[in-house]
């Protein structure tokens, strides 16, 4: 894979582990969550206080040659946007597993399956709940203290407290769930860091 460097603390790590950023045509500073936008990129570790650091320091004038000063509200306003972003290809992930066959939602129905590849939880959901799920799911791995109405969006639901994750027929024996993982692990910082007052599509604020 290929390895980046954040220009702000100075590791290095596969870019998809890292948020990337680009010059768009408009000369807009804009998050490059898929990682396939062209033009040169610069990147930072999937912390707020890194991409804040690098807006209040003018660092991408010197990798990309944004030179625009942002105000506080402007800074508070993209990181919102990128939150929101992050947000959604989560989201958007559990709902390709899902599509797949591979995603079950809620207490009852995770009981009724075993040998779980993966399991969601809702920050609110139950621990005592919890506990009987992964004592007869038996995941892999775990994500916990996602906000419940997260999982739902996935869903069309308003909330839930649980989602795991299984291996359907059609896929290759390697399936791990590993891009919802990684999508979570690059949100995960942002989660309640930053809000905006969002509408059915999110924040308005996409670019500064």
């Amino acid at each position: 894979m290929v390895k980046r460097t954040c220009i702000i603390t100075g590791e290095t790590d596969e870019s998809t582990n890292l948020l990337r950023f680009v010059v768009s045509p408009d000369k807009s500073l804009t998050p490059d969550v898929l990682n396939k936008l062209p033009g040169r990129g610069a990147y930072t570790l999937p912390k707020p206080e890194y991409v804040k650091e690098a807006l209040y320091k003018n660092r991408f004038a010197k990798h990309l040659g944004f030179y625009k000063y942002l105000s506080p509200i402007e800074i508070d306003l993209f990181l919102s946007s990128l939150e929101n972003l992050l947000q959604k290809h989560f989201i958007e992930q559990i709902g390709l597993v899902r599509k797949q066959g591979s995603a079950v939602a809620g207490a009852g129905n995770l009981k009724e399956n075993q040998f779980a590849k993966g399991l969601l939880i809702a920050a609110d959901a139950s621990k005592r709940e919890a506990r009987k799920i992964m004592s007869l799911t038996r995941p892999s791995w775990i994500l916990k203290n996602i906000p419940a109405e997260t999982l739902g969006k996935a869903f069309g639901r308003n909330s839930l407290a649980f989602v795991g994750i299984f291996s359907s027929k059609n896929e290759k024996n390697n399936f791990d769930g590993h891009l919802i993982r990684r999508s979570f692990r690059r949100w995960e910082a942002f989660i309640h860091e930053n809000s905006c007052q969002r509408g059915t599509d999110g924040c308005i604020n996409e670019r500064i």
